[in-house]
C-alpha cells in the first residue's frame, strides 16, 4: 500500500528531542516500511504545499496526525482518509475551550477517526455522533528495539518524571517535596524551578533510549492526557508507573507495577510520597515482567500490523 502521513510541520521528523507526535509519525513510517509498504511523510507548515505533495504522491490512504488541519482533507484526492486527535482534554468537554472549533470539523470533513483509546472513541461517538463503524482504536506504541533494558536498576531509590514541563503535566506540585524525583523535559512553566538540582533539562533521543532504564519508576500526574507516549517508553525501559486518573488510557491498572493516584489525593503529599516509594520497591523486582507487558501490548511489532489491518479493512469496503 501507499500510505501518506501528515504531520504538524512545526519541527523535524524524526525530532531530536521533545516532539511526541513527530516521534509517533516516524515510528509508524519505520514500521510500515519494514512490512513492505510505501510511506511518505508530509510535514510542511504551508498547507498548500502539503495538499499538492499528497495529491502528487497519490496514496491509497492518508492519515492526518494533527487535526488542527482537518479542513485540508477536503482538498485531497485520496478517497480514504483518517484523522487522529492528540488533544489531551478530549475526554473532558468542559476543558475543550478553543479546541471546540477543531472538534466541530469532524462532522464536516469526510474522514475516519483513528482514536487513541476506547475512551476517546466513545467521546467521538457520543459528542459528535460519529458511527461506530467509522471510529477505530489505534493506540500509540514504543520502540522496544531502541530502548535499552537493564534487569538491574542502577537508581533504585529514584523516580523519573519525563514530560514537557508545563501546567498540564503538573510537575510544579511535586518538585522539592522530598519525593526522590528527577524531572526531565523542555521547560514551559514558570512555576517550575529550573535551577533545582532535581531538574535534568531536556533529554535528546539517544540519551533517553540509553538512560531511562536506570530509574526505578516513572511518574506522570497530568490533569489531562490522550494516550501518554512517555508512559509506554517507561514501561519499555522496565519502569513501573505512578500516574493520575487522566493518564490510564490503554493501561491495565490492575497490574501491581501500575499505581493510580485518585484525583482527590493529588494534593496529598504524604500519600503520593508513600505510593511512589512503594511502587519503586515493587517495580524493581518486576522489571522483566514490565518489559514483557510493554512488548506484548505496545511494541510497534504489535501496533503496526494491527494498524495495517484496520486500513486494509477500510480499503475493502
Amino acid at each position: 500500500m501507499k500510505i501518506g502521513i501528515i504531520g504538524p510541520g512545526l519541527m523535524p521528523i524524526p525530532p531530536k528531542g521533545w516532539g511526541a507526535i513527530e516521534s509517533l509519525i516516524w515510528d509508524y513510517s519505520e514500521g510500515l516500511l519494514d512490512l513492505g509498504h510505501e510511506v511518505a511523510i508530509f510535514n510542511k507548515p504551508d498547507l498548500t504545499e502539503v495538499i499538492k505533495d499528497v495529491n502528487s504522491f497519490n496514496p491509497h490512504f492518508v492519515h492526518l496526525q494533527y487535526d488542527d488541519y482537518l479542513p485540508l482533507l477536503d482538498y485531497l484526492k485520496c478517497p480514504h482518509k483518517a484523522a487522529t486527535c492528540h488533544y489531551a482534554y478530549l475526554e473532558q468537554p468542559a476543558k475543550h475551550g478553543a479546541y471546540s472549533q477543531v472538534f466541530n470539523y469532524y462532522n464536516r470533513v469526510p474522514c475516519y477517526v483513528f482514536a487513541l483509546s476506547e475512551g476517546i472513541k466513545k467521546t467521538f461517538m457520543l459528542l459528535k455522533g460519529i458511527p461506530e463503524e467509522n471510529v477505530f482504536v489505534t493506540p500509540n506504541g514504543a520502540r522496544n528495539d531502541l530502548f535499552r533494558f537493564d534487569e538491574n536498576c542502577s537508581k533504585p531509590n529514584t523516580s523519573i518524571y519525563l514530560a514537557k514541563i508545563d501546567y498540564r503535566k503538573r510537575q510544579h506540585l511535586f518538585q522539592g517535596k522530598a519525593m526522590n524525583i528527577d524531572f526531565a523535559g523542555n521547560h514551559a512553566d514558570d512555576r517550575f524551578d529550573i535551577n533545582s538540582p532535581e531538574y535534568l533539562g531536556e533529554w535528546d533521543k539517544e540519551y533517553l533510549y540509553n538512560n531511562l532504564t536506570n530509574y526505578a519508576n516513572m511518574i506522570l500526574l497530568s490533569d489531562g492526557e490522550a494516550h501518554s507516549l512517555s508512559c509506554l517508553e517507561g514501561l519499555m525501559a522496565g519502569l513501573g508507573l505512578v500516574i493520575s486518573e487522566y493518564t490510564t488510557a490503554n493501561l491495565d491498572t490492575n497490574l501491581p507495577f501500575i499505581d493510580v493516584i485518585p484525583e482527590d489525593k493529588i494534593q496529598d503529599e504524604d500519600f503520593i510520597r508513600k505510593t511512589i516509594a512503594l511502587n519503586r520497591q515493587k517495580s524493581i523486582s518486576m522489571r522483566k515482567d514490565i518489559r514483557k507487558y510493554a512488548e506484548d501490548n505496545f511494541s510497534w511489532e504489535v501496533i503496526v500490523p494491527n494498524y495495517v489491518k484496520t486500513i486494509e479493512g477500510i480499503l475493502s469496503r
